[in-house]
């Protein structure tokens, strides 16, 4: 009977047990939330580094340069973007590019913002860069008010419609352009900016017979954004904007599969862009603290070692009253710290000089190098010596003492 109970018992505690975690269970909220994340160091320093993940997907092999000098050779890569017409800089360096690809390679290339005769690959295929004049934007007169817009808002929430559907609704088409490559591949839509196209005589039925002549191009209504020409067994691929494979771009429309089909996956894919390096200072304060340590105590150093003190430093005595034999020492002091040497030494040289007019008959109507030599003479001393105490400025403590020795000595004999 006892047994009984104890099982009873059991089963309704592990019963309640069950309820509640039942009950717990049910009340707990399961739900998915998606952060969006700033950009790492890497994204914002290459801002194709999406394009290359997606290519390393794709089994190609990445090599990042920023110039073609540092790619010391083009053997054993099949693709080449370059993300700027003018890193092609040098003669030599255009016949090894089209030597290359002549041999079989693919080459892609981004027109620069404006193109002009040092862009020697452009130039060598005609290419040319226009901007033609968008109407997307609406002019101020056309545009609505803010009231106008919140009544819009409002209408639009009253009909059921989410923030988001209106803010999509409110979107003005993009202009697209399709880039034809067969029935194996089909047509790929590709958002290329529309203030920039590229112009080339055949294309605008100027020039019938050019150099180069391009075997495809695909055109929005803005103009031509792509051209393509054939270059012995190789295959040359103009575009007029860049940011399409950019990080922020490259998931849009078909931009990823036009880079895949533009490239050869035989072997290397080779990417010249401008890359950002940090700044002297970030590389400095995070490879070399000691260096600025020793540079702010240095620095810290000199600034104690120029500024100017003279003789031993005397204890600051608090006392109510001063004798003006102090004050007399104190504006010395303070002169002498400045280099005023010219201010200590002015009115004993114009006391000598007041007292030579009326000792020396001569020395009203002689020149300054008379004058000195007249009091030389008087005071029976070396011309020169009285030259330097009566004119020279340049004095160090010692020579300054003998200077005013000498000055007294002039001023009683006068």
């Amino acid at each position: 009977m006892i047994r009984t109970k104890s099982i009873i018992v059991t089963l309704i505690g592990a019963l309640l047990v069950a309820s509640l975690a039942w009950l717990l269970y049910s009340s707990i909220e399961f739900y998915e939330e998606t952060e969006n994340s700033q950009w790492s160091i890497d994204a914002i320093r290459n801002p194709y580094l999406a394009a290359q993940k997606f290519l390393v997907a794709s089994g190609m092999e990445i090599v990042e340069t920023d110039s073609l000098i540092k790619l010391e050779t083009l053997e054993g890569v099949s693709t080449l973007l370059i993300t700027e017409a003018s890193q092609v800089s040098q003669p030599r360096q255009l016949d090894s590019v089209l030597s290359w690809l002549t041999k079989g390679g693919s080459l892609i290339v981004t027109a620069n913002d404006f193109s002009t005769d040092e862009d020697l690959l452009l130039a060598e295929f005609g290419i040319d860069v226009d901007f033609p004049k968008s109407d997307d934007s609406e002019s101020d007169e056309d545009s609505p008010s803010i009231s106008e817009s919140l009544r819009q808002y409002n209408e639009k929430i009253e009909q059921g419609m989410t923030p988001a559907e209106i803010a999509q609704s409110g979107l003005k088409e993009v202009s697209l352009t399709e880039i034809d490559f067969g029935d194996d591949i089909g047509k790929l839509e590709i958002h290329f900016n529309p203030n920039r196209i590229l112009t080339h005589a055949y294309v605008e039925g100027t020039n019938d017979n050019p150099r180069h002549k391009p075997f495809s191009w695909s055109s929005s209504e803005y103009g031509v954004h792509m051209i393509q020409f054939d270059v012995g067994e190789g295959l040359l691929s103009i575009i007029s904007d860049p940011s399409i494979w950019q990080s922020r771009n490259i998931d849009s429309y078909d931009h990823a599969y036009l880079l895949w089909v533009l490239s050869s996956s035989k072997s290397k894919f080779a990417l010249l862009r401008s890359i950002r390096r940090d700044s002297l200072w970030s590389l400095v304060s995070s490879n070399a603290y000691e260096f600025l340590i020793a540079l702010a105590c240095f620095t810290i150093f000199c600034l104690w070692y120029s500024g100017q003190r003279f003789g031993r430093i005397v204890p600051l005595e608090n006392q109510k009253n001063r004798a003006l034999s102090e004050h007399f020492s104190a504006t010395a002091g303070y002169l002498w710290h400045r280099n005023a040497i010219d201010t200590l030494l002015k009115p004993m040289r114009q006391e000598i000089f007041r007292r030579a007019h009326t000792a020396i008959p001569a020395f009203a109507r002689a020149d300054r190098n008379t004058r000195l030599d007249l009091i030389a003479r008087h005071c029976k001393l070396d011309q020169q010596t009285v030259s330097r105490i009566l004119q020279s400025d340049k004095l160090n403590e010692s020579t300054f003492v003998s200077t005013v020795k000498l000055l007294k000595q002039i001023e009683q004999s006068l």
